[in-house]
């Protein structure tokens, strides 16, 4: 359903899925065929009114919808309602930026370095066979839910430019992150939001119980060993199931969170409404992270490459409704990604640009002449003030920063 609305009625909060001419010559680039946008700024009104006389709206997406993720949401409703990214509002808005990503990034390091020393010390109870204390990885999970409401992009931003290594609790860490970023998006109320940082910073705690030499093998698994590290799932399951006081939700999104869509994955072959919401977002969370992490075998997938790959595998091993909500959440260029511009200079994307996705503001590290810059200059993309004859810096290409001597870690801001 689309009504169609005079430019100058428009309001915050609705969901544009048509302009009065087509989209190619408008200043807003949907990823890949997606189109359509909630309206969250005054700016934004502005633009599409120095843009166009009318545009068409969907009532049902934008303001007054009531629609969105819960745990109660199975998948197989999700994919008959989910067919394009507009079908399922994410209501991002419904937690409001509170703090710029600059003043975030302090408390953010403080709290990532609080959650380390509790999944830390998890881990050593866990090789001990003592019990574990589940209310400090609550409340270091709570804290680390409020950062990501405050701005996600600060705990995004720091995880990713973490030199990333092979060892649990950095896995662990970023997977949590991220799913607290994409509960976020999905406007998923602030207990499920709790509920999935618990989940998946303890999810793969049995694999503590793995022999070692198979978690650090330089080379390929072989089939028997896959079949191993698989029973990581039933020994994670019952490790937190041990523990006092946790709520059967995380133990459910731990026991499914390797469930695929179609029913290929494991332990159980649940497939569709069999997998619950959280699962399948924890499921398909992992999967990026796994997709964009280092291995002793192989290089690293680009976060673009690895959502390429997540967007073939829609409808088969993840819901489609999920899969392009998640490119929406973290955009064609996520935060972290070192990419170079048009003008040759080499940069790091510290935020993204909700509208224009190919725009995100970008910290320039090296300069045209291939220079080190001291300080890196914080540019917006979507925000340039050129003359005439200047030309717009924009993303050229994903770099890899290895090739420019460039430690991520090091760029904080």
């Amino acid at each position: 359903m689309k009504n169609k609305v005079s430019i100058n009625d428009l309001k915050l909060g609705m969901y544009v899925v048509e302009l009065d001419r087509p989209w190619e010559s408008a200043p807003f680039e949907p990823p890949f065929d997606l189109q359509g946008f909630t309206i969250r700024s005054v700016d934004e009104i502005k633009k599409l009114q120095d843009l166009c006389r009318y545009v068409f709206i969907d009532p049902e997406l934008g303001v007054g919808a009531t629609r969105y993720l819960t745990e109660e949401t199975n998948l197989s409703d999700l994919d008959s309602l989910v067919k394009k990214t507009a079908d399922v509002v994410p209501l991002e808005d419904f937690y409001p930026e509170r703090a710029k990503v600059e003043d975030e990034i302090e408390r953010a390091q403080e709290i990532l370095e609080d959650t380390r020393q509790v999944y830390d010390k998890v881990m050593q109870d866990i090789h001990a066979g003592e019990a574990t204390n589940i209310t400090a990885v609550k409340e270091v999970v709570s804290s680390l839910v409020e950062s990501v409401l405050r701005n996600p992009a600060a705990a995004s931003w720091l995880v990713r430019l973490k030199n990333r290594d092979e060892s649990s609790y950095s896995q662990a860490i970023s997977v949590c992150v991220m799913a607290l970023t994409f509960g976020r998006f999905l406007g998923l109320s602030k207990k499920d939001i709790d509920t999935l940082g618990v989940a998946t910073l303890l999810q793969d705690v049995g694999k503590v119980k793995l022999p070692a030499e198979l978690l650090g093998k330089k080379a390929p698994l072989s089939g028997k060993e896959r079949e191993l590290t698989k029973k990581h799932v039933d020994i994670s399951v019952l490790l937190v199931n041990n523990m006092e006081n946790v709520p059967k939700d995380v133990v459910d999104i731990i026991a499914a969170h390797h469930e695929r869509f179609d029913g290929s994955g494991y332990p159980k072959k649940f497939s569709r409404s069999q997998i619950g919401v959280l699962a399948a977002i924890s499921g398909l969370v992992d999967s990026y992270e796994a997709m964009t992490s280092e291995r002793p075998y192989r290089k690293s997938r680009t976060p673009f490459q690895a959502l390429m790959e997540l967007y073939e595998e829609r409808d088969r091993l993840y819901s489609g409704g999920l899969v392009e909500q998640f490119i929406q959440c973290i955009g064609i260029f996520p935060v972290g990604s070192f990419v170079q511009l048009n003008s040759d200079e080499v940069g790091v994307i510290v935020s993204r640009n909700r509208v224009q996705q190919l725009k995100p503001r970008v910290m320039v590290l090296i300069d045209a002449e291939g220079r080190t810059m001291s300080p890196p200059q914080a540019i917006d993309l979507a925000a340039q003030y050129m003359s005439p004859t200047d030309t717009s810096r924009m993303i050229a290409k994903m770099v890899d920063p290895e090739d420019y001597d460039l430690d991520p870690s090091q760029f904080f801001f």
